[in-house]
């Protein structure tokens, strides 16, 4: 087995320890524990999770796209990203996703921290992001008060679309992105970042609709466009997601949120067990003819340049758009189902939310 880089690759990837130092895991460790795990490859079709046919198909073509990335260290980061979404993470809804609204208090009160930073030149560069691309960098307005008022305000609304209690980890925002950015395909921190949501607040003017791509848990490829005071919530480490599209406007603002389960998550070590899955025949050459279009990975993100827009299924996805419908959820298949966690519009805020699935 050729192992160029090898080292390299597994030392940037482990996580830290407690003390924040960087972990070491050797190739022969990871093998130890890959064999007693009974891992083997091709994965069988039972392995994945859900055991929906598209779900399968699609991590399926994904695992052959990612065996024929011509860099080792891109593979193994492929593979690692794959790894944890295909099989490893559970999921908790039936779709991955699905587009609710916030109360109209908190937009009111977002969209006013927005137009305050703005007016204010308060609005700064971010640090450079991996998976933004473009020729100038999103900016950021800092309002810490307002950005823990949505993780709190809206922690009953994540847990019960994902039926489930939740610890908050992150809300981060308000990134407005520019003219020309990117949002390249990825998923994201497997340890923390589990049910998640897209709050859209406002965008400038001149701004063109902007989808966000996600893909379901039937192995479909959305485009969703949100309107101010929309939720997207999703699955945030399994469901692949991003904004290949160039964006077309002076700014487009959003906050976003995470969460991850309260009961048996934090105990595993979610990134380390994706290492172990990793096949055994990782670092070899790629082997035969592609079958699928050429797949780049770039970091934490996803690329296939020989697209349109940097991913093909832009060419075949579901095109939809907010706004959403206070009170209701709207599912990936258009299905409308009652979503009332406080119990504002006269129905209980139950948790329990019932999917009807419908066929696309």
């Amino acid at each position: 087995m050729a192992m160029p880089r090898l080292l390299l690759a597994l030392l940037l990837w482990l996580p830290c320890s407690a003390s924040g130092k960087r972990n070491t895991l050797y190739e022969s460790d990871r093998m130890e524990e890959y064999v007693k795990q009974n891992y083997t490859w091709p994965m069988p079709r039972e392995s994945f999770i859900p055991q929906t046919d598209g779900w399968i198909n699609l991590m399926q073509k994904r695992f052959e796209q990612i065996e024929h990335i011509e860099d080792t260290d891109q593979r193994y980061m492929g593979y690692h990203q794959a790894v944890i979404s295909a099989f490893l993470a559970p999921n908790f809804t039936e779709f991955g996703f699905g587009l609710a609204r916030c109360p109209e208090d908190l937009l009111a009160k977002l969209r006013q921290g927005i137009h305050e930073g703005l007016e204010k030149k308060q609005a700064f560069p971010e640090p450079q992001v991996q998976v933004i691309l473009g020729e100038q960098p999103p900016l950021l307005i800092h309002r810490q008060d307002l950005i823990n008022l949505v993780l709190t305000e809206m922690q009953p609304f994540a847990e019960a679309w994902s039926n489930m209690e939740l610890v908050p980890h992150q809300a981060y925002g308000f990134r407005l992105y520019r003219e020309g950015n990117q949002l390249m395909m990825h998923t994201d921190k497997a340890q923390t970042h589990v049910i998640s949501f897209i709050l859209h607040i406002d965008s400038s003017d001149d701004a063109e609709p902007w989808p966000i791509l996600i893909e379901d848990f039937f192995g479909n490829t959305h485009e969703v466009i949100l309107t101010p005071g929309d939720v997207l919530f999703y699955e945030s480490s399994k469901c692949n997601h991003g904004r290949p599209y160039r964006f077309k406007g002076s700014w487009y603002t959003s906050v976003f949120v995470h969460y991850y389960p309260v009961h048996d998550w934090k105990e595993i070590d979610h990134d380390l067990e994706a290492h172990y899955a990793i096949p055994e025949e990782w670092a070899d050459e790629p082997h035969g003819e592609p079958m699928h279009d050429l797949l780049v990975c770039e970091g934490m993100s996803f690329r296939e340049p020989n697209c349109l827009h940097d991913w093909c299924a832009t060419q075949s996805s579901f095109k939809w758009s907010g706004p959403g419908e206070d009170g209701f959820l709207i599912q990936p298949n258009m299905a409308k189902v009652p979503f009332d966690p406080l119990g504002i519009h006269g129905a209980p805020g139950d948790r329990a939310i019932v999917d009807k699935r419908e066929e696309l």
